[in-house]
């Protein structure tokens, strides 16, 4: 698979970017990386539910779907995808490994177009929420600060799976990998057991932020070597998902994959055992359908599109729910609001709404990916990727990826907390990425093009 950059999409031909891609590179990971992303959209524009502050309150009501009609949450085996987006960047960042590659520098050269973009992001949900304030809306400001930064504990959860990645890359055989991912699921289960017999800690049950997204992070590291064949791959995929299905009819799980009220363990927030099982599925399936995605990704029209979305990944994950914000936002002005999901019309506008959502943001993608694709000055000069094997530069290669497992981190806990209880982390955040930069040696130059 090629690492260099894509070319814009947008200036050339289907054809043209068709022949410039060639054959090495492994279309399936991009197409679903992107399907996935998609997906999660979709499922984001259909569950949420929006009720006016009770009389006197300051907030508005942010609910669930799924949460009123129950039948639904079936649905989210279909719509909990995220295992298919982490499980495809591990693939992708393992065909980016090259011999003798350090891990903390090549784990801060991936971070850097990552974390471009929310630069931006932030700047302008920072000022949403300045404006929210000057004008006196408690509502808005609850909504931005709650909901503005939340997406980005993705992007945290992320990064630490990237220098996950880093670290695992001596794996070679397929028995290493199934024992690692049985660690993972068994970690998982026990801290499910603390938190279900009452004697779970944060610091317990929290550790299945990391084993439970690990398990994708892994199999995308056996696809990418090849340890896994479609046909296994797709056994692997039907024993699990009756493993599943069993701990939903004869255990103590409840059937959806996203937090829904009145759980009585949630399966996403932390991660449950069902989750990772979940994940295990979504994964092997991935790598049994990667040789027929791939194929259709050939197809040069086709191609156009998962290359360009590509491109502006995670402008289209950032800035959706904001859009779809103000979708609803402009419907409950002329009266259609999303506080009634038991009434007859609550789908068909939400129906509506989310082709609303798709449509717009096309433009809207169109306009802010230069934000993510054009370099920051300072921020985004080439970093090397391999160092001379030195114990200094072992040191720093460890200090490095330290911070930047770091920023993932912190990065989460900003999103879990919002923008005015979390700040503190958002410090903690750019503290450490600033601080592996700082540390970071720069690519070495040309002969002739030094600085």
């Amino acid at each position: 698979m090629t690492t260099t950059e894509k070319p814009s999409c947008g200036r050339i031909d289907a054809a043209e970017l068709d022949r410039l891609t060639g054959d090495t590179r492994d279309r399936a990971v991009d197409v679903l990386r992107l399907a996935s992303l998609l997906v999660v959209v979709i499922g984001h524009s259909i569950m949420l539910t929006v009720s006016p502050p009770a009389p006197g309150g300051a907030r508005l009501e942010l609910g669930n779907l799924l949460g009123d009609h129950a039948f639904l949450q079936v649905a989210t085996w279909l719509l909990q995808v995220l295992p298919v987006f982490f499980f495809a960047g591990a693939a992708a960042a393992v065909y980016g490994w090259r011999p003798g590659t350090s891990p903390g520098h090549w784990l801060f050269r991936r971070s850097q177009r990552l974390l471009r973009p929310v630069f931006w992001y932030l700047l302008a949900i920072g000022g949403a929420l300045g404006i929210a304030a000057w004008t006196g809306s408690a509502p808005a400001v609850d909504v931005i600060a709650r909901l503005g930064v939340q997406l980005l504990w993705f992007l945290g959860a992320y990064l630490v799976i990237l220098a996950v990645v880093a670290l695992l890359q001596w794996m070679s055989t397929l028995a290493q990998i199934i024992g690692a991912v049985a660690v993972c699921y068994a970690l998982t289960g026990l801290a499910d057991y603390a938190r279900l017999s009452g004697d779970g800690t944060p610091a317990w049950t929290n550790i299945t932020f990391a084993t439970a997204w690990t398990i994708p992070a892994l199999l995308g590291i056996a696809y990418a070597k090849k340890l896994i064949t479609p046909k296994a791959a797709a056994i692997g995929a039907a024993l699990m998902l009756a493993v599943d299905a069993a701990l939903v009819v004869f255990g103590p799980y409840d059937v959806s994959m996203v937090t829904v009220p009145g759980q009585k363990l949630s399966n996403m927030s932390p991660p449950s055992v069902l989750l990772a099982g979940h994940a295990i599925v979504l994964c092997l399936l991935a790598i049994a359908a990667a040789g027929a995605l791939g194929r259709w990704a050939r197809r040069p029209r086709v191609w156009w599109w998962v290359a360009l979305g590509n491109r502006s990944a995670m402008t289209l994950y950032l800035w959706h729910l904001p859009l779809l914000g103000l979708i609803i936002g402009a419907s409950s002005l002329v009266g259609f609001t999303r506080d009634d999901p038991a009434s007859n019309q609550h789908l068909v506008l939400v129906a509506v709404q989310t082709v609303i959502l798709l449509v717009l943001l096309v433009p809207v993608v169109a306009m802010l990916s230069p934000l993510e694709n054009r370099p920051l000055p300072w921020w985004d000069d080439a970093r090397a990727t391999s160092l001379a094997h030195t114990a200094a530069n072992r040191r720093r290669d460890g200090i490095v990826l330290a911070l930047m497992v770091v920023t993932g981190a912190a990065l989460l806990m900003f999103a879990r907390d919002g923008i005015l209880v979390g700040a503190p982390m958002l410090a903690v955040t750019a503290a450490a990425a600033v601080a592996a930069r700082l540390i970071t040696l720069p690519a070495a130059q040309p002969a002739g093009q030094q600085r």
